[in-house]
């Protein structure tokens, strides 16, 4: 008779072991944060490398912009190039021409997208005084929804 009984005392510790360890209710295993740590990449389709623009033209940007994730913005900042690769802020006359667009969002959970602008114009002066020619740095920044970033530049002529 022991052995009905022992396998009774076995079969019921297994059911409280088994029951025991489910809770009604529980909350479920929340799923690993996998952070996003690719930055965005841009590629610059005008202005083209060396290009050479007239003072009183219209310079074309076009760029595609991706991410693994979500693009969140772009910023463009145009200015004069001095020898040895320093940016110049503001000079004498003649009066180097800077241009920023800053701030620029994309729409919610865009992963690529193309920009066009045509309406950047190189001004034939500012104030009265006439634009310096030479070599400008257009350079491009893009920002995911994870806030990595980017950067490219692009290197044309104003004559």
């Amino acid at each position: 008779m022991k052995t009905p009984v022992n396998y009774l005392i076995i079969i019921s510790l297994l059911a409280i072991i088994t029951f025991s360890g489910c809770k009604k209710g529980g909350s479920p295993v929340p799923e690993p944060v996998v952070t996003d740590t690719t930055k965005p990449t841009i590629t610059i389709t005008k202005p083209t490398a060396g290009q050479s623009l007239t003072v009183g033209s219209l310079l074309t940007f076009q760029a595609t912009f991706s991410d693994n994730v979500q693009l969140k913005n772009y910023e463009i900042v145009i200015s004069k190039v001095i020898a040895g690769g320093l940016t110049l802020k503001s000079v004498p006359t003649p009066v180097d021409w800077s241009y920023t667009k800053s701030a620029t969002s994309f729409n919610t959970g865009v992963k690529q997208q193309e920009i066009t602008l045509g309406d950047i114009t190189i001004p034939m002066d500012i104030s009265g005084k006439p634009v310096s020619t030479g070599k400008y740095n257009f350079k491009v920044t893009c920002v995911d929804s994870s806030n990595n970033s980017t950067d490219t530049t692009v290197q044309f002529n104003i004559i």
